[in-house]
């Protein structure tokens, strides 16, 4: 199924959630739990704890699952909110807002957080956020823009999303700009915390471009960072109430494995050109151990909290120009359990995409080659292209329990499966960039409204 081109290179993407400030008050104006470090977090009351909520009252309808699905309705599609991603002129996702839960959809903005039922396009709630936009025109205009707030984090408990915000000017004191971070209650939207960690202390500063994201949470942690123009912060907050547990710059957190947060070290003494991996103590930000040193980028990959994965551009022998590589590392202790040698060259900053199907396979591409690996072990499980079975390496949009989900090189939708990459069916209806046991998310053949397909089979 070929996309049809659209029109715009970026979507209007603006959530309006009702009771949001115009950004009067400072953080220590909201604030009625503890304050630590540069952070400050707050507890709401009862009227700004209630969520704006909208979901009918009816019985909700039913739905078929499959887990997991093959086939999705391409007839039966339901609208979902422009916020929810961004795309190219070609109707290919570029940024995402969301993340899919089952049949719920949480969708970060500028202004707060909203969970919409997939299956009748219906807002469950919405969560504020307390303070003005730090950019608030991130998820709208014409043009494409990879920056932004990334996906909420959700459990079953929390969904936790981060967002730039700006603290008007007090007085003499200058305004500036806070990494934001909420956490509502998954089911309800009840907003549980607020926090608002300080990033800039530039009166004229803004977070244009910024990147702001939740790394994990844990029972103990949320971690959340903020990334802009080389500027890289790091915070742990209690998960309970939002208090600061530690800050660290010049750190971008990566992924959380158990107690243990493995990021990306910006500040590496005399070194400075190079970055390594440092984990911390995810609840008290102690160094645990170091890897991957004197590389000359680092990107840590999403991946089964089994293994640290990290794609790395660094030097190697008879060869000045450095290569790129992906590299499995022990959680407990960093020890490099296996490295895969992509391209070489000093234009090459990636080894390629990887897509971890969050159950028991990574599938990474590199060179045009398309290979599946145990998630918890690093061992290789197949590759395409496979020129003696005559087969070739599709296009790939989403991965999820055990079945990995592309295009064809005719530009047809196929599903495969992620432990053996045997075909499984060409019948799968929509081209799912998001897929759950209820539905797939996609976009609409007018490429840019986000679409969500119910399950078929």
């Amino acid at each position: 199924m070929r996309r049809e081109l659209a029109t715009m290179t970026c979507l209007v993407a603006v959530i309006t959630v009702g009771g949001c400030s115009s950004g009067g008050s400072t953080p220590q104006s909201r604030q009625s739990g503890a304050v630590t470090g540069t952070g400050t977090s707050s507890t709401a009351g009862a009227n700004a704890t209630t969520a704006t909520t909208s979901a009918s009252t009816s019985a909700t309808p039913a739905a078929k699952t499959a887990d997991p699905p093959t086939v999705f309705d391409a007839d039966a599609g339901v609208a979902l909110p422009t916020s929810a991603l961004s795309t190219n002129i070609g109707g290919g996702v570029t940024t995402r807002f969301l993340t899919l839960r089952d049949r719920t959809a949480y969708i970060v903005a500028p202004t707060g957080m909203t969970a919409v039922d997939v299956l009748t396009g219906k807002q469950q709630w919405a969560a504020p956020i307390e303070g003005k936009p730090g950019d608030p025109d991130n998820q709208s205009g014409p043009f494409v823009n990879t920056s932004g707030p990334r996906p909420p984090v959700v459990t079953d408990k929390l969904a936790v999303a981060a967002v730039p915000v700006v603290m008007p000017e007090q007085g003499t004191t200058p305004a500036y700009i806070t990494l934001t971070v909420l956490a509502a209650d998954a089911s309800t939207g009840k907003k549980m915390w607020q926090s608002d960690t300080k990033v800039s202390t530039d009166q004229y500063a803004d977070a244009r471009n910024a990147v702001t994201k939740v790394v994990g949470v844990t029972d103990k942690a949320v971690i959340a960072g903020y990334d802009k123009d080389g500027q890289h912060i790091t915070v742990a907050l209690d998960a309970a109430t939002g208090s600061t547990l530690w800050t660290r710059t010049d750190y971008a957190g990566g992924s959380v494995h158990g107690d243990t947060l493995a990021g990306v070290d910006y500040s590496v003494g005399l070194n400075s050109g190079y970055k390594q991996i440092t984990a911390l103590d995810a609840a008290t930000g102690q160094q645990k151990w170091v890897a991957a040193k004197n590389s000359y980028s680092l990107d840590v990959v999403s991946a089964d909290p089994a293994l640290v994965v990290i794609d790395q551009k660094a030097e190697v022998p008879q060869n000045a120009s450095g290569g790129m590589f992906l590299v499995f590392l022990d959680p407990a202790t960093g020890a490099e359990k296996a490295r895969l040698v992509g391209d070489y060259g000093s234009m090459v900053f990636s080894y390629g995409d990887c897509y971890y199907d969050q159950q028991s396979v990574l599938i990474c591409s590199s060179s045009g080659v398309l290979t599946g690996y145990d998630s918890a072990t690093a061992q290789k499980l197949w590759s395409l292209p496979d020129k003696t079975a005559n087969r070739v390496a599709p296009s790939v949009l989403a991965a999820w329990h055990g079945v990995l989900y592309g295009d064809t090189q005719g530009g047809k939708p196929i599903a495969l499966d992620a432990k053996t990459g045997k075909d499984l069916t060409t019948e799968v209806g929509v081209e799912p960039y998001w897929v759950s046991k209820y539905a797939a998310i996609s976009v609409g053949k007018d490429g840019r409204t986000p679409m969500a397909y119910p399950v078929k089979k």
